[in-house]
């Protein structure tokens, strides 16, 4: 494998190649750094060393080890909740803003090519900002949720001062932080405008500091503490380097030829191979291996390096089906055996929206990976359903000698697998298990009574009739716990009658004054739960999206995993008095 500093004492100096990675690094050399890294919590802590790479330009001669302070900064500041802005944003993207107490605006532009699945995005502006050791003279900051949330592409993070805020270049200092203890970290400004614009792949919370002396004067004794980790100590580091050679753009200055092999080098043994030796140990360590890997590919593509071995085996080899079969296994060992089942779809379709937007998924006559039909294998395993369907009706009609009441019970056991047609709606959620054919419902107590003396029942038929459905689930909002659980089920059932449905003959004759019957008729009349009963679900669970929806489940967890009991009616104004009593219980069945 060559590293970045091998190849740059191998190739020959290309002017245009140095002009061009001037302008576009500053915004994008840290994309591999800040994919995981934030502003340094200590996560992802893989070890420190010696001492670390200079400020300046950087020699490219080789790699230096990283020192991690044992007490890095950390930010103290206070949320302004009541001005949160939260929005739910497509796979298309879109773009949401908040404004500050003090006027300082946010906007958060997410491209239609960064989200895996919809996510509800919010801003958060900060009442206050103070980083110990770093003194500005004003702070506008903003916190990202939810926290923690990664992008497959650079989301843009606008910061616009207050109206006649001074913010000049040169005392221009954007931080990021991120942990329980908000670890303090250089962000990465972008150099394709003065506007200010951090250019992101993951969430937390982000500001611009006005340094109170110039940038260099600020960092000189703070350097050593920002970052509390190696991986965001080299953020750090790559972030001011740029941070200089953007300012000497901006004001006109002479521009030095930036180098980042040393810092790559660095990278590569100090996070990169720790994590890529760590890969199939958890599902945790296989994921942060393969976004390791795969913005390291990005950022050297970006800044005209070319791909390697680590790049290679990261999207065909063995290190996307170690930490992908990793993934799969502990997802669906929750569904199966902790009834979650919350989580295995957005793992899935993450995962399959990844694939196609590296390549490897989603092109005519091509198949898929085999860790990608695995995933797909396990969902459908997890999202797997039964619902029981009892129900009970009574209807009362007419007066005199056609008075009577027709009972009929119904009993259905809907299968209820997981569907790859996914389909999602405005409501809110998708259709993720659907009958695969009509199944029985069976009829029972069918009865009816006339109490007229003129009237008899002469025979009675019942006739079971078919059912089938589709389920869906939307989970909780919240953090990662109460995304974990079930928020409501919705139910689309559908009914049809086999032949006219259950029925009965019946003889009707006149009374006669003062006593008896005259002029008997007989005649077959189809009074059911099909024809009777389930019309009074329409008008009550009726939905604008899905035509019909049962909602607002108990939801009760493990094998059983919600309950729904509910009473319906016909229309007050109806000829018949029709009341429907009934109870459903839906399983989780997981195959084996």
């Amino acid at each position: 494998m060559h590293h970045a500093a091998d190849e740059a004492r191998t190739r020959p100096a290309h002017p245009s190649r140095h002009a061009w990675l001037q302008r576009a690094a500053i915004g994008l050399a840290v994309a591999v750094l800040a994919a995981c890294g934030g502003g340094g919590g200590g996560d992802g802590d893989d070890g420190a060393a010696a001492e670390s790479p200079g400020p300046g330009t950087g020699t490219g001669t080789g790699s230096a080890a990283i020192t991690v302070d044992a007490n890095p900064m950390r930010a103290t500041l206070s949320a302004d909740t009541a001005r949160t802005v939260t929005q739910r944003v497509p796979l298309d993207g879109g773009t949401l803003s908040v404004t500050g107490a003090d006027g300082a605006v946010y906007t958060l532009t997410v491209p239609a090519n960064a989200l895996t699945e919809p996510t509800d995005i919010s801003l958060t502006p900060l009442a206050s900002l103070a980083v110990e050791g770093l003194a500005s003279d004003a702070a506008y900051g903003v916190q990202l949720g939810p926290e923690g949330a990664r992008f497959t592409n650079h989301v843009t993070l606008a910061i616009t001062p207050p109206p006649g805020a001074s913010v000049p270049i040169e005392r221009q200092l954007p931080i990021g932080w991120s942990g329980a203890d908000n670890t303090v970290a250089l962000a990465a400004l972008d150099p394709s405008t003065r506007e200010v614009n951090l250019k992101l792949l993951h969430f937390s919370g982000y500001a611009l500091l006005l340094a109170r002396q110039g940038t260099n004067a600020t960092l000189e004794p703070a350097r050593h503490r920002l970052g509390g980790d190696a991986e965001s100590r080299l953020q750090s580091l790559t972030a001011e380097r740029l941070l200089q050679e953007r300012q000497r753009q901006l004001l006109g200055q002479t521009q030095a030829q930036l180098n980042l092999d040393d810092i790559f080098a660095a990278y590569d043994e100090e996070v990169l191979k720790p994590r890529i030796a760590a890969a199939g140990s958890s599902c945790a360590a296989g994921r942060l291996a393969i976004q390791t890997v795969l913005g390291r590919s990005r950022q050297r593509q970006l800044l005209g390096y070319p791909d390697d071995a680590y790049s290679q085996s990261a999207l065909y080899g063995d290190l996307m089906a170690q930490a992908t079969a990793a993934c799969t296994r502990e997802e669906y060992a929750l569904c199966r055996d902790e009834h979650i089942i919350t989580r295995m779809l957005p793992y899935y379709l993450g995962l399959s929206r990844q694939a196609q937007l590296l390549g490897l998924a989603g092109s005519p006559g091509v198949a898929d990976p085999a860790w990608l039909q695995d995933a797909e294998a396990a969902t459908a395993k997890c999202l797997n359903f039964e619902l029981q369907i009892d129900s009970q009706m009574v209807l009362s009609e007419g007066s005199g000698v056609d008075a009577h009441t027709v009972r009929e019970n119904v009993s259905a056991r809907v299968l209820l697998p997981f569907n790859m047609g996914i389909a999602f709606y405005e409501s809110g959620g998708s259709y993720v298990a659907t009958s695969p054919a009509a199944l029985p419902l069976v009829s029972s107590g069918y009865s009816v009574a006339y109490p007229h003396t003129c009237a008899s029942v002469n025979s009675t038929a019942p006739v079971d009739a078919t059912v089938w459905g589709a389920l869906g689930f939307t989970a909780r909002q919240g953090g990662v716990a109460q995304r974990a659980e079930v928020a409501d089920f919705y139910l689309t059932p559908a009914v049809a009658p086999t032949g006219l449905g259950s029925g009965y003959s019946v003889t009707l004759r006149a009374p006669r004054d003062p006593a008896g019957c005259d002029q008997p008729s007989t005649s077959s009349d189809y009074e059911s739960w099909v024809t009777a009963g389930y019309p009074t679900w329409i008008e009550p669970f009726a939905d604008p999206t899905l035509a019909m929806a049962i909602r607002n489940w108990r939801i009760v967890g493990g094998d059983v995993m919600a309950t729904k009991e509910f009473t319906t009616r016909s229309d007050p104004d109806a000829s018949e008095n029709v009341t429907v009593n009934t109870q459903m219980v839906l399983f989780h069945k997981p195959a084996p």
